[in-house]
């Protein structure tokens, strides 16, 4: 049945529901009630940043995918907006899924995979059109799909092609789109268009290498003065060296496209985020000249518990803070966006503070940033009454953070396997290291040096409160400062 899901039904069911907020979100986005996932159509709209998101109302577990949407001037206060899309269609009756927004000629496009599973239980995922003359109501294509699995290259799979990430260049338009090939070796295939409407294969852009997995999902290609970086997400990926398994691991890849060929050249591959719910980060163009973008990624991860959906509390999942991502000496920087920087209050400023060895002081705040000698080690804890805590440990000697969350509930995968303490190489040429943390009621959001990230979840029966800075070797923290942002929750 077709009209089981439509905008109307979503939009009414939103109205007239709520969900349990002990653990929700002050300056994160989260849905006003259900399911999200992936963030979709990441744009700059009339001034503003918009938002839609992989969406499922009707219970705080996966379902059809919906898109949800929201808007925002300054990437932490929201305002929630009616239900984009809906799985109303034939060639997205089972799932409106991931895509990106572009304008063109005042109008807002979106390009989106629509899932489909047949009768005899066949999958296949096409590429659609939706366009908005507000950017808040959207049509979809009366001709759609605008692409499908005729326009799948040879030897690539064509149930899984998913993710069309929308860019402008030199007049034309270009999609990457996650793709797997038949012997299941991912990979991202390039499209191109005239009019947003009418596409042709163009490349595989991104061949396999043994970093993408059995399947790309959520490619976002970035061209920046020097380089350009492909952000992805893989499925099924094992490290050879330590031979640990993900399921799914965000990577951010320098390189540089050959506009001759359509082949990416690949340079290097890191992690894009070091800590345990960063999944399928989307961008748009901020600005040009040099080109700079805003950045959100899905602060959760697959197929691991949920305390907010196990307590019923009728929500699940909420994005990371907004990042800007611009190329700097070389590099690829990550930093909070501009505009929340900028709205924080400063409440508690110290200079050259000693740490010998603790320091401590009640924290109900936002955020808290130190800096220390890159050759210096400090313990940040964050805790309560109840011993509930989390610990940030900044390793300078061996150039490495640590964050442990095993003192608060519990968050394991299928088989009960906790994910509650996690290393990452932090490998860095500067003498100081500045640390900036954004502490929500379920998550930490952590910079060091605007270049490497750490983004995690974690719940507690009780508000962590206590603010606890640690050292064995009497630390100076050159600067440390704690602020709170204005947010009305």
């Amino acid at each position: 049945m077709l009209n089981e899901y439509t905008l109307e039904k979503a939009n009414d069911f939103i109205q007239n529901n709520n969900v349990e907020s002990s653990f929700y979100p002050k300056f994160n986005f989260a849905a006003p009630i259900g399911w999200i996932n992936d963030p979709n159509g990441v744009s700059i709209f009339n001034h503003e940043i918009h938002l839609f998101y992989q969406y499922y109302p009707y219970d705080s577990v996966h379902g059809k995918m919906h898109w949800g949407h929201a808007k925002s001037k300054d990437g932490y206060q929201w305002e929630d907006l009616e239900v984009a899309l809906a799985p109303d269609q034939p060639y997205d009756k089972d799932g409106v899924f991931s895509g990106s927004a572009i304008e063109k000629d005042g109008k807002l496009y979106l390009m989106y995979s629509g899932h489909v599973v047949n009768d005899e239980g066949e999958i296949r995922e096409t590429q659609n059109i939706a366009i908005s003359e507000d950017g808040i109501n959207f049509e979809k294509y009366e001709n759609n799909p605008v692409l499908d699995e005729k326009d799948v290259p040879e030897g690539s799979s064509i149930v899984d092609f998913r993710d069309p990430k929308v860019f402008e260049r030199e007049g034309k338009y270009y999609a990457v789109i996650g793709s797997k090939m038949e012997d299941q070796k991912g990979q991202a295939l390039l499209y191109v268009s005239e009019d947003l409407l009418k596409w042709d294969f163009q490349s595989v852009i991104l061949p396999h290498n043994k970093f993408l997995g059995d399947m790309v999902e959520c490619p976002d290609l970035l061209l920046f003065e020097n380089k350009d970086v492909f952000l992805l997400s893989a499925m099924n990926y094992t490290d050879e060296k330590t031979g640990e398994f993900y399921p799914h691991i965000s990577w951010i890849i320098e390189g540089k496209v050959d506009w001759t060929t359509f082949v990416f050249d690949v340079h290097s591959i890191r992690k894009m985020d070091g800590g345990f719910d960063f999944y399928a980060p989307q961008t748009s163009l901020l600005s040009t000249q040099p080109n700079e973008y805003i950045a959100i990624a899905w602060q959760q991860a697959w197929n691991r518990t949920l305390p907010s959906h196990d307590l019923n509390h009728k929500w699940a999942g909420q994005m990371t803070i907004p990042r800007l991502l611009r190329e700097q000496d070389g590099k690829i920087i990550q930093k909070p966006y501009p505009s929340i920087e900028k709205d924080l209050e400063m409440v508690e400023k110290h200079e050259n503070l000693h740490v010998t060895p603790s320091w401590k002081r009640k924290f109900t705040e936002d955020y808290l940033e130190s800096e220390i000698d890159s050759s210096a080690e400090l313990e940040i804890i964050l805790s309560n009454e109840n011993n509930e805590e989390l610990i940030l440990n900044i390793d300078g000697p061996k150039q490495e953070v640590s964050f442990d969350r095993q003192n608060t509930m519990k968050i394991a995968d299928q088989k009960g396997k906790p994910f509650d303490q996690i290393n990452y190489p932090i490998p860095t040429q500067k003498k100081n290291w500045t640390i900036k943390c954004f502490v929500d009621r379920s998550s930490l959001q952590v910079f060091i040096n605007d270049e490497y990230t750490l983004t995690s979840t974690f719940y507690t029966e009780t508000p962590l409160d206590k603010l606890t800075l640690n050292s064995q070797k009497q630390t100076l923290v050159h600067h440390l400062k704690i602020g709170k942002l204005g947010t009305e929750n």
